[in-house]
């Protein structure tokens, strides 16, 4: 009997390339999407934020445009703003959902079958002009997928306050996460060093962080951060994870606001290794599978590593040199990766390549 289903798991086996099925080596990089069909470069890097839909398996990314200048006969000149938050379908097509000024961030809220999306300037310098004219919103907009409808959830001008919907204050909001049983929303402040921490009615409270740069471990009032960027919610231990791009860190952030180092170390470098003893170099995107691995997007670095659950550090894909090439591993090239995320149908990591302008998918 046992011979007999040898045999026939062998001839399965065989079969395999008659049936037109390939198996993707692990580590294997493609790029997704042409980047040409997004809108010319605003002078900066103009993708941020991606987001898968666990329903309908399309991905959103936030576009930010060149500011269109145009005018009139009766008006004059005037400026436009074409942010965008945008849809990556099945088909690889990409289209408009919204109209956005500053999309950063954003996640899929389950609780509202929406997406919530931190918006706002990420200009860490004070009375400095907004980069298109009118008022900006800074803070928390939920956005109906099927619809392109938004509604503010949380904040409004910049500021620091914590408090009720129209009265929270946001300060370079970043990174976005949710928590799926809560409907909880955390932001991370690139400019005032802190995590907050939004319930469904949009009001605010600081979870964790002092407000000045630091990289101190503790309690929610102690702990310090130092332009926090990329933030992950991970359901399988209830925690935040967070890129600590100043510090050169991974840090975790428990829902009572507690803190502690994951990975890496304040001075930068390139080492895969255990903890502490790991090297990253501006750290910018993060993302958790269910197994208890933690991705990361090293910026400077241009590679994607792994925080194993036992905290050991490994390059997923890239090398430390700049490029757009696909491939598998090392030989694989990013340039600037700046925010990912996971993809738990196909165990698979979407990526925005900044400089580049692309989407690339990594087969885990």
């Amino acid at each position: 009997m046992l011979r007999k289903l040898a045999l026939a798991a062998t001839a399965a086996t065989l079969l395999l390339p008659l049936l037109g099925i390939t198996v993707t080596s692990p580590g294997t990089v493609t790029t997704v999407v042409n980047p040409q069909l997004f809108t010319a470069p605003s002078g900066e890097q103009h993708l941020h934020g991606i987001v898968r839909d666990p329903v309908t398996g399309d991905i959103y990314v936030g576009d930010w445009n060149a500011l269109h200048v145009g005018g009139t006969p009766w008006f004059g000149p005037y400026v436009e703003n074409r942010d965008t938050l945008r849809r990556i379908d099945q088909l690889q097509e990409v289209s408009i959902v919204s109209f956005l000024i500053a999309p950063n961030a954003m996640a899929y809220n389950p609780v509202g079958k929406e997406l919530d999306v931190v918006v706002g300037s990420t200009s860490c310098t004070s009375g400095e002009r907004e980069r298109a004219p009118g008022p900006m919103l800074h803070g928390i907009v939920a956005v109906d997928t099927a619809t392109g409808k938004a509604h503010v959830l949380s904040g409004s001008e910049a500021g620091t306050e914590s408090g009720s919907n129209a009265q929270a204050r946001f300060s370079g909001p970043v990174g976005i996460a949710t928590d799926p049983a809560s409907g909880a929303v955390f932001v991370s402040e690139a400019c005032l060093n802190r995590i907050r921490e939004v319930d469904p009615s949009g009001n605010a409270i600081t979870l964790a962080g002092t407000g000045s740069k630091g990289s101190a471990d503790g309690a929610h009032d102690v702990a310090s951060f130092d332009e926090p960027h990329g933030i992950a919610y991970c359901d399988h231990d209830r925690l935040l994870y967070v890129a600590d791009t100043g510090n050169n860190e991974i840090r975790t952030v428990a829902l009572d606001g507690t803190v502690k180092t994951l990975a890496g170390a304040p001075e930068a470098g390139y080492v895969d290794a255990d903890g502490a003893n790991a090297r990253f170099n501006r750290p910018t995107g993060v993302a958790c599978d269910d197994r208890g691995n933690v991705y990361v997007a090293d910026s400077a670095n241009d590679a994607v590593r792994m925080i194993a659950p036992d905290g050991a550090v490994t390059t997923v894909a890239g090398n430390g040199t700049a490029g757009s090439t696909d491939g598998v591993g090392e030989n694989a090239r990013f340039a600037t990766p700046g925010d990912i995320t996971y993809d738990a149908t196909a165990h698979a990591l979407y990526v925005v390549d900044w400089n580049t302008n692309r989407i690339r998918k990594i087969a885990l």
